[in-house]
């Protein structure tokens, strides 16, 4: 029989002996049978629960799982939304790629040349344009370049703005501006195309605006300091009253030549139209050989 104190009894063969074990059933060393633990019943309670270290390590291990869930999840934010960034950043840098490669306008019908009353030079070429495949296009004149060559002479910029509505004031002798963008709806060409500069508002406020002008003023001169100059602006037809080129409305570039600059027979004519981030608009065609006077011819 075992030395230590008996707490276990076999209830087959009566054999005592002394057990530390926390199974509810023991084994007999001695007739091998399965017996009740009676040695649970007699430790007592607190000495049981200090000894029982399973639910312990069970709390300690759900404690590290939790800080590996909530590690993980932080991890997998920052994945998550450094991948997200990265998709917006290229679908960003494919959008402004294709801008560049593109330009929002195109040709819009026939381009047309007037030529002077003489049949000899051409000083106005009239070019239809069209924003495509946007909702509308900035032209004001610090997002646009009108690059011209006419023979062998080449301007870097020429382009004067939108076109806008003003009047000649004869007790001023200058020409005033409205708030309002030209609209050329059911105008003939001659009827602003020799455009000028007004200095001043409708109620005398400074301003640097281009407002229309008959070709007639601007040729012979009628009113005093006219004179047909070398520029370009934009006419909007069915405009909303601002500087942008809307899908549902039409824009004439109209380009004049001062005298010294007009345009002889076969000379060659190239208008670049660039506009902000986006690829050039080209126009290239030649002065026919012989051309009807005062008159507009298709390019």
């Amino acid at each position: 029989m075992n030395n230590n104190k008996s707490d276990v009894q076999c209830r087959k063969c009566g054999y005592q002996w002394h057990t530390t074990s926390k199974l509810k059933k023991v084994t007999c060393p001695s007739c091998n049978q399965k017996t009740p633990n009676t040695a649970l019943r007699q430790r007592h309670p607190v000495k049981q629960f200090i000894q029982q270290k399973r639910g312990i390590i069970g709390l300690e291990a759900a404690i590290v799982l939790i800080a590996f869930v909530i590690i993980a999840a932080a991890f997998s934010f920052m994945v998550v939304n450094q991948g997200l960034f990265a998709t917006e950043r290229g679908k960003t840098v494919i959008q402004e790629g294709l801008k560049q490669a593109s330009t929002p306008l195109t040709i819009d019908g026939t381009t047309f040349t007037r030529t002077d009353p003489s049949g000899k030079t051409v000083n106005v070429i009239i070019i239809p344009v069209r924003a495509f495949g946007v909702k509308y296009v900035a032209m004001g004149r610090n997002q646009t370049v009108v690059t011209l060559r006419v023979g062998n002479k080449v301007w870097a910029n020429v382009y004067l703005g939108v076109l806008y509505h003003g009047n000649y004031s004869s007790s001023a002798k200058c020409y005033n501006s409205t708030e309002n963008t030209y609209d050329p709806t059911g105008a003939k060409f001659d009827d602003f195309v020799g455009f000028q500069l007004a200095n001043s508002t409708m109620i005398g406020e400074p301003c640097n605006n281009y407002v229309n002008e008959t070709y007639a003023n601007a040729m012979n001169a009628i009113l005093p300091d006219t004179q047909m100059i070398t520029g370009a602006v934009l006419a909007i037809s069915n405009s909303n009253g601002d500087e942008s080129l809307d899908s549902g409305e039409k824009g004439f570039l109209i380009i004049t030549l001062a005298d010294e600059d007009a345009a002889y027979a076969r000379d060659e004519i190239n208008a670049e139209l660039r506009l902000e981030k986006s690829c050039t608009l080209s126009i290239e065609f030649t002065i026919p050989g012989s051309m009807p006077p005062d008159m507009y011819v298709p390019a």
